[in-house]
């Protein structure tokens, strides 16, 4: 085959590859979202003609036509976890005309030189309505973002950790590999983990005696509580404002809870059921406190979060911590301080001064 010949056939092709590129990127695009498989991303590149004479010219190659070169055209499928590798082939198996002679499987790979390229590398081939000739072969890639990453920086240092490298840096490449192999495992058996108590707080979101420490997933299990969405909508009720789905700011009312003294959902539905009715007194002298201070009105409020009960919960637990007003002030300085005026210890102080007047005047004091 003449070479020159070859890449002038090549770039005369190159619109009709673009435009395969594009089209087959959707189309396994689609394949993956019908199949509710999660993915970062698809890329696609075309080999450029000088790359092409390259590999052309390669004395362990013999290829009669350009179209037996497998990867003119590649797709790339990157993925979170390794696992995930094995759903988005079967998609491709089922979808795409694979070319197994052709396909390698390097995944089972032990060898730490090709940690990189521990991936699926397919062929496949086009169908009938293409219009490029129907020995027309591509490539798509399947691998996580650590494989990628390696293989992207390796790429980039000019070296692959192969024989041919320097032993001092060879030894290098194999400790990395060793570290992002174990990570790609540890990714998958994290998320296995946070299946299995995030299914077990939810399992147990009824039940007042179970015992889960305060995170963001046993909020959720909390904030789907009888004990505590009751409160919630009693709440709405008072203020006039439907009930939402969205839960309150999960961060912060983590933060509010344990400054309040909450460490475990036991805790929090026990303070629930004693202080439950107490917290509805709580509504009025604390937007009438909110209006004079920030200029916030319950009127503003579009919806009323789930777990918000949890946010005046905090409030009544602080405020009762002690009978000396004195105590109540500069605990609930404190509370604001942690959460609001971290470098303000003045404002937090007169936020806590203003709130404690306004309980004073009100039912909540003698509630």
């Amino acid at each position: 085959m003449n070479i020159g010949e070859a890449i002038e056939l090549f770039e005369l092709q190159l619109p009709a590859l673009e435009l395969a590129c594009l089209q087959l990127k959707e189309r396994l695009e689609n394949a993956l979202q019908e199949a509710n498989i999660q993915f970062h991303s698809i890329s696609w590149r075309l080999k450029s003609p000088h790359s092409l004479r390259l590999k052309l010219a390669r004395p362990d190659k013999t290829y009669a036509s350009i179209w037996d070169v497998t990867d003119l055209v590649g797709l790339r499928v990157t993925t979170y976890f390794e696992d995930t590798i094995a759903e988005v082939a079967r998609i491709i198996e089922n979808r795409f005309a694979v070319d197994f002679r052709h396909t390698q499987d390097r995944l089972a790979a032990e060898d730490y030189r090709v940690f990189g390229y521990r991936s699926l590398h397919y062929v496949c081939g086009l169908d009938q309505s293409s219009t490029l000739p129907p020995l027309f072969r591509f490539e798509i890639q399947i691998r996580t973002i650590l494989q990628h990453a390696w293989a992207e920086i390796e790429h980039d240092l000019g070296y692959k950790a192969s024989d041919s490298t320097p032993d001092t840096i060879r030894r290098r490449f194999i400790r990395i590999a060793g570290l992002l192999e174990l990570a790609d495992e540890e990714f998958v058996s994290i998320r296995r983990d946070l299946r299995t108590y995030e299914n077990s707080v939810s399992a147990c979101a009824q039940d007042t005696s179970a015992e889960f420490p305060l995170d963001r997933l046993s909020l959720q299990g909390l904030v789907q509580a009888f004990a505590v969405l009751e409160i919630d909508r009693q709440i709405s009720q008072l203020l006039q404002r439907p009930l939402s789905m969205a839960v309150f700011f999960p961060e912060y009312l983590l933060k509010m809870l344990r400054l309040a003294g909450f460490r475990t959902t036991r805790e929090v539905y026990a303070a629930l059921q004693e202080q439950g009715p107490h917290l509805l007194t709580l509504i009025a002298p604390y937007f009438e406190f909110t209006r004079t201070v920030w200029h916030l009105n319950s009127s503003d409020f579009e919806s009323i979060p789930r777990g918000y009960c949890l946010f005046f919960l905090s409030h009544s637990v602080i405020l009762q911590s002690s009978i000396l007003e004195r105590n109540k002030v500069a605990k609930l300085a404190q509370f604001y301080r942690e959460l609001d005026y971290p470098n303000d210890e003045d404002s937090a102080l007169e936020v806590a001064e203003k709130l404690i007047e306004t309980l004073a005047r009100s039912d909540w004091a003698s509630a």
